[in-house]
């Protein structure tokens, strides 16, 4: 049995679609598999230890020249410029950030198919990847794929961006789509790492597998808050400068994790480019973030409520809006990102019991449902 893993690239840091790569690949190479990937070397990306990886470009911004994009997006991010945009849709995220843009998928859905005929997988795993579904579908191999709730066109979408996709789809003689999101619906099997309260999806070829990962926990003395922005409209800067005039000189250890930021421990502030968020969130009374699927995620299975910031994404805002609604955290506007305002709020989220009993609840579910296992099992009824 052969599986090419293909997750969505970007100039941003997102770390969830490589995350869960790294940990799908690992786990399917324990269960005999044999397995390559085709990744792109973007600011996400690690190799991974004894797996093949074939090369495929990183996407530019908007389609801007590469040269120039590599140049003015670090910096634009580190700024927090390109965070003032508001994303109303997954098809936004994917124009935003090149993976719909023609001149993109002709370079990209050719890697991918490169990569098909030279490893020949049984099954293609597209981790948010238009031009893995694409190279599948013209590859004619059976395709599976992550889904969200929030990435589905049902929940938003935009037409209007579809024309680059809809021009190289016509080249190649493969179905026209409305909107772009409608290319998940091409695959056979497709696997959603959450939990129907959290995300509920009503399609019959979506399997719940809950958590990806297992998570061990134990009993801590819980002193620390964390703290992991990515890619949000709250700035790097403005997060280690508001949260540390926050909570400098109070009883808590503080961990700050961004790849914009200077590594660097004041007192009881402590700045990071990555932590190894399973420690710290065992010992946290707080996790604040910026609503990403896996920062949720990984907030809940450590029982730990959640102060989330999703700006202006709209993914974000309904990941936000879902644990808050569980009532296993709060959710703050960006405006109000605020070192009085943040201080007040955390000290009733941290005060909270209910809180923290709905974290671990959700927490438990999450890790019930087989995690990337499920995955990996579907894959396993095609090896014959």
């Amino acid at each position: 049995m052969r599986l090419l893993i293909v997750p969505m690239a970007a100039m941003a840091e997102t770390s969830g679609p490589f995350s869960r790569c790294r940990l799908l690949a690992e786990s399917a190479v324990a269960a005999g598999i044999d397995v390559a990937t085709c990744i792109a070397e973007d600011v996400n990306y690690s190799e991974i230890n004894d797996i093949k990886n074939y090369s495929l470009d990183v996407p530019a911004p908007l389609g801007m020249p590469e040269i120039i994009a590599s140049k003015v997006f670090p910096v634009a991010q580190k700024l927090g410029i390109t965070s003032r945009k508001t994303v109303k849709s997954f098809d936004e995220v994917l124009w935003f950030t090149g993976n719909s843009v023609y001149s993109y998928l002709v370079k990209c859905v050719a890697s991918v198919r490169k990569a098909i005929r030279s490893f020949k997988p049984d099954i293609v795993y597209s981790e948010f990847s238009i031009p893995a579904i694409i190279a599948a579908k013209l590859e004619k191999k059976k395709l599976f794929a992550t889904v969200s709730y929030p990435t589905q066109p049902e929940y938003a979408n935009a037409p209007k961006l579809a024309g680059g996709v809809n021009r190289y789809l016509q080249e190649k003689g493969l179905p026209q789509v409305n909107s772009v999101l409608e290319l998940f619906d091409w695959a056979d099997e497709c696997f959603c790492p959450s939990i129907h309260e959290l995300e509920p999806i009503k399609k019959e070829n979506v399997t719940f597998c809950g958590a990806l990962k297992k998570v061990y926990t134990s009993e801590q003395l819980r002193n620390k808050i964390v703290v992991y922005m990515g890619n949000g409209t709250v700035s790097a800067a403005m997060t280690e400068k508001e949260i540390s005039r926050a909570f400098i000189d109070s009883e808590y250890e503080v961990y700050i994790a961004s790849k914009y930021l200077k590594a660097k421990n004041k007192g009881n502030i402590h700045v990071a480019p990555r932590w190894d968020f399973n420690e710290l969130l065992d010992e946290a009374v707080l996790f604040i973030n910026h609503g990403g699927q896996n920062s949720v995620v990984d907030g809940l299975l450590h029982g730990v409520p959640q102060m989330i910031v999703p700006g202006k994404v709209f993914e974000r805002r309904y990941n936000a809006v879902s644990v808050a609604k569980n009532k296993a955290g709060i959710i703050i506007p960006h405006r109000q990102f605020k070192a009085d305002i943040i201080r007040s709020k955390a000290e009733k989220v941290i005060a909270s019991e209910n809180m923290r009993r709905k974290a671990s609840e959700l927490g438990e579910k999450l890790s019930s449902q087989g995690g990337v296992d499920i995955i990996i099992n579907h894959i396993l009824k095609y090896d014959i």
